[in-house]
């Protein structure tokens, strides 16, 4: 989106493992989101979406005004090449917005079997330069996502030469191999990262052995677990992020499709409050701290920037040696239509009014006392002390167990699928 003096405005890009996911994801304020279907996507682990679920989450990006791309972005062995065409078809059919892709051999099929729908280049292939931009896009690619190898000069310069539509990863997990090209998963437990099957190894606890000393273990760091050697900690531009929209970068993507709701919510209601507070007013332009409290809220590694800035010289600004995971707050539960309610379908979630009794769906155990956060579209969080609640037939309850769903009477609104969050115990 181009607005005054050429400025752009960039796409927010979520990840989606699911069709709740894609509603959550547009709920939260993403422009867009990316999601992969049962086959050939990186994500094989992420529930994904089968055909059926690809339709509807296409039906519903429409409806409101979004889009949808789809990964199609492993590498296709030769059995692959047979079987894509039908599949590619399929997703032009549905008209979605773009797909991504990584391998030559699938953009050429894609070139040919789904010839109107655009074709977006997957960070896989790492592309680190202008001329690799350009040469892609002698090939159909309408969108590059550049390497997260790229310094910001070098994203200043691909910039300069370029008017083709860059993407950068803003947020999320990231992989220590070049571009995400990773053989460890498969030589050590023969499944292949390049498939969508990573087993993570990188996040395995190692230990240095002499060879003559067999059972004796040397830890790089005091820590009886071992040393996390590969483990990189993860991304978070959020205190950049005024910097990388004065570039003109057209999309802002964020990793995770399979992370949790609590975690889709935060970040992608976050990094939206940001780019607007942005493009409303750049020149008095701040981080709000209420967007740094958000992102500590979900599990995460500890931040970093990556490689765009100086201040992540040297392994110890990237590599987190003890494998340790950070959450303020766990997901207490999300809001749900009543079971006698004619919303189920309806693409838009509906707010309910005030002083009706609020429907949950319980993902951690509640209980009467606790202080619950529920989740505003606005970058907002609205307290409630847990006081009576009852099951679903009207019977009073003291605790409710994840997987339950509960009515509470609550005095403001809320609205189908918000998320609730509750300080981690």
């Amino acid at each position: 989106m181009a607005g005054e003096h050429g400025r752009i405005k960039p796409e927010l890009l979520a990840p989606a493992g699911s069709l709740e996911k894609c509603r959550l994801a547009f709920l939260y304020g993403a422009d867009a989101v990316y999601a992969g279907g049962k086959e050939y996507s990186l994500r094989s682990y992420a529930r994904n979406l089968h055909s059926e679920e690809l339709a509807a989450a296409c039906h519903l990006a429409h409806c409101l005004g979004k889009r949808l791309y789809v990964t199609v972005n492993a590498f296709a062995r030769e059995s692959d090449l047979a079987l894509l065409p039908p599949f590619l078809q399929y997703l032009q059919d549905l008209s979605v917005d773009g797909l991504i892709v990584s391998d030559p051999a699938v953009l050429v099929l894609a070139r040919r079997w789904a010839p109107r729908v655009p074709l977006h280049l997957s960070t896989q292939a790492n592309t680190t330069n202008s001329l690799s931009v350009a040469f892609w896009q002698t090939q159909g690619i309408r969108r590059v996502n550049l390497a997260r190898e790229l310094t910001f000069d070098d994203l200043r310069e691909i910039r300069k030469a370029t008017a083709m539509e860059l993407e950068v990863f803003v947020h999320g997990a990231m992989c220590l191999s070049y571009s995400g090209r990773c053989l460890l998963s498969t030589f050590l437990t023969g499944r292949s990262a390049n498939r969508g099957h990573c087993t993570q190894p990188c996040r395995w606890s190692y230990s240095l052995v002499e060879a003559k000393r067999p059972g004796q273990y040397l830890p790089l760091e005091e820590d009886g677990r071992g040393s996390y050697l590969l483990n990189s900690k993860d991304l978070c531009l959020l205190e950049h992020l005024g910097r990388l929209l004065a570039l003109g970068i057209n999309a802002f993507k964020v990793e995770g499709r399979m992370k949790g709701a609590l975690y889709l919510a935060s970040v992608i209601r976050t990094y939206r409050q940001a780019i607007d507070r942005y493009w409303q007013a750049p020149a008095t332009y701040a981080v709000d701290p209420r967007w740094r409290e958000d992102l500590e809220a979900v599990s995460h590694r500890p931040y970093t920037t990556g490689m765009l800035f100086d201040d992540t010289a040297g392994p110890e600004a990237s590599i987190d040696a003890s494998g340790r995971l950070l959450q303020t707050h766990t997901l207490a539960g999300i809001v749900r239509p009543p079971p006698e309610s004619r919303w189920h379908d309806s693409p838009r979630a509906p707010h309910f009014a005030l002083g009706q009794e609020t429907c949950i769906e319980v993902r951690s155990r509640l209980k009467s006392g606790m202080e619950l956060e529920f989740l505003e579209v606005d970058g907002t969080t609205t307290s409630h002390v847990l006081g009576t609640f009852a099951d679903l037939r009207g019977n009073p309850l003291d605790v409710a167990h994840p997987n339950s769903w509960v009515r509470v009477p609550l005095p403001f609104a809320t609205f189908s699928q918000q998320v609730i969050r509750t300080v981690r115990s």
